[in-house]
């Protein structure tokens, strides 16, 4: 075994607003031979835990299913988002089991072969998530630009990803806890060039 494989790998969580790029740029680390925790997939499994499933039709209803009997990711979020009560119900029901499996597959990454292991989850700070990173990284990008990305991307008007921002810690916040920032506005290229920057100021 490798030493690098020995020594437990350093973990990289990945902070920004929506829309400011944060897939992407897990993706060009993942160019560079990290590993990479999404938790936006983890999420997406727990929500395919028979226990789970049935809390959210017990507290939401048949509304959020599709056809299939699978809860509707689109409109369970739309229902979510609808009020705070609705999120944070939500929440407390989704967000342990994705945390426990977040912080299972980042122990594993760590103990591989990689340089990094990437944590891109939406919620790091909010979830307490930070605990399991030895660095943050912000990605930056102007108001405008995200907001033109989540309409393109997702469909989301300006009012939606205001209104979604507004149950997140600020980005501000986010900001002053990041011990690196990430560019984001301008080309793929550029932002590539500052992770690989990143990447060999940490991965030592």
């Amino acid at each position: 075994m490798s030493q690098q494989a020995k020594k437990p790998r350093p973990v990289i969580g990945l902070l920004g607003g929506i829309a400011s790029g944060k897939s992407l740029v897990a993706g060009q680390f993942a160019k560079l031979g990290c590993a990479v925790v999404d938790a936006d997939r983890l999420a997406h499994e727990s929500l395919a835990e028979p226990k789970i499933r049935q809390a959210i039709r017990e507290r939401f209803g048949d509304a959020v299913l599709a056809p299939s009997g699978e809860v509707d990711r689109q409109l369970l979020g739309a229902k979510a988002f609808a009020g705070r009560e609705d999120l944070e119900a939500l929440e407390a029901i989704v967000h342990p089991e994705t945390c426990r499996r977040a912080e299972k597959a980042v122990a594993a990454a760590r103990q591989s072969a990689v340089p990094a292991v990437i944590l891109d989850a939406p919620l790091i700070l909010e979830k307490g998530l930070d605990r399991l990173c030895d660095y943050l990284v912000y990605i930056g990008a102007p108001e405008h630009v995200r907001r033109s990305r989540a309409g393109q991307t997702r469909g989301w008007d300006p009012s939606e990803v205001a209104r979604r921002e507004a149950t997140q810690v600020s980005l501000k916040t986010k900001q002053n806890r990041a011990d690196y920032t990430v560019d984001n506005s301008t080309s793929p290229e550029h932002t590539f060039e500052q992770i690989q920057t990143i990447l060999s100021q940490i991965a030592k």
